[in-house]
């Protein structure tokens, strides 16, 4: 385990790039997975609700927000797993903002403990590209 050290978080983390920039990332991850393409597999993208990110950068101490990559294995017998993403909201120290377990939240409760902790909230279900695209580009003009 790396013994990395926590680094602050700004708020303006981040940088804009232009549509050719974008492109070519995005025309390299389709290049890189071509072989689960042709299985009809491969997810160009992610598409979450604004009122969705904006509900998650509204809670206490959000400055930013952390995408994980995920993966759900196959739960319906087709064979396929299905790429997701998952947000959470990340505060100016770099830590992750989420809820506690179950058994931690119960345990709390019962203490009467309140904190920001117990209503952090956790984004997933987002819906995939293709099938839900700009114009069925992907997001090429």
């Amino acid at each position: 385990m790396s013994e990395s050290k926590k680094r602050p978080i700004p708020a303006d983390t981040g940088a804009f790039i232009s549509l050719e920039e974008m492109n070519v990332l995005t025309d390299n991850h389709d290049a890189e997975f071509a072989a689960q393409k042709s299985f009809g597999q491969h997810v160009k993208a992610i598409c979450f609700g604004r009122d969705k990110i904006i509900e998650l950068l509204d809670q206490p101490g959000a400055v930013a927000l952390r995408i994980y990559y995920g993966l759900k294995i196959d739960t319906d017998g087709d064979g396929i797993k299905e790429k997701k993403m998952v947000l959470v909201a990340v505060d100016e120290e770099g830590n992750d903002i989420l809820p506690p377990s179950a058994e931690q939240a119960k345990a709390a409760a019962a203490a009467g403990i309140q904190s920001k902790e117990l209503s952090a909230k956790i984004l997933d279900a987002g819906v995939p590209c293709p099938t839900f695209c700009s114009g069925g580009k992907g997001g090429k003009l």
